[in-house]
């Protein structure tokens, strides 16, 4: 006689990306952020997807415009963030991702916002974490793509932390970021459909 055993699996995870500008303009003419994308799901419907987990490279597309002042003002500078989200006003714990339909009766929960690491890049490594993957702990963590040093970097200089006036248009290799995401959910949460949102934000910081 045979036995056959049918494991029946399904997380799926999406993040949702926002793009926003957080200042009103002081000592810039004009911030703008850009990005071909909205959306990204991983669907993990196989045991090695869960254990190998899944990489989306360029899922996300950020392109920078900043506009100096007439006549140019030198503290003209911004920062660029990406902060997580999960909906606490929903109930949703503070280290979770928030549960959009849950599949079966597990109890283990859903899964933790750690398992979500992010990855920024561009040509000339401007980000302090360019290449590197990062992740979020908690709700409203936030990952400073390019910091505020406080300290005016121009653009064609292609090196760490470019934070003056500038274009992808015309310094793409400086204001261009590609995004990767890659989660590894492993088998610690219950089958089911999740939710992030991360946001990117552009701010003028005088």
């Amino acid at each position: 006689m045979n036995k056959t055993k049918t494991y029946s699996i399904l997380l799926t995870a999406i993040l949702l990306m926002v793009m926003k500008i957080t200042s009103a303009q002081i000592v810039c003419a004009d911030v703008e952020i850009i990005s071909d994308a909205d959306r990204a799901d991983f669907v993990f419907d196989s045991f090695s997807k869960y254990i190998a987990g899944m990489t989306y490279h360029g899922i996300a597309n950020i392109n920078i415009k900043v506009d100096d002042q007439l006549p140019a003002n030198p503290n003209c500078k911004w920062m660029l963030t990406m902060t997580v989200e999960n909906n606490p006003s929903g109930g949703t714990a503070a280290d979770e991702w928030e549960t959009m339909a849950t599949y079966g009766s597990g109890s283990a929960g859903a899964p933790k916002i750690e398992i979500l690491d992010a990855r920024i890049t561009n040509t000339c490594a401007t980000s302090p974490v360019d290449g590197v993957y990062q992740n979020f702990n908690l709700n409203g963590d936030i990952i400073e793509i390019i910091e505020n040093t406080g300290v005016r970097i121009d653009a064609g200089s292609c090196t760490t932390n470019v934070n003056g006036p500038g274009s992808y248009l015309v310094n793409y290799d400086e204001f261009h970021f590609q995004i990767d995401f890659r989660i590894i959910p492993g088998f610690t949460s219950s089958p089911g459909m999740y939710e992030l949102q991360v946001k990117f934000s552009l701010t003028e910081v005088p």
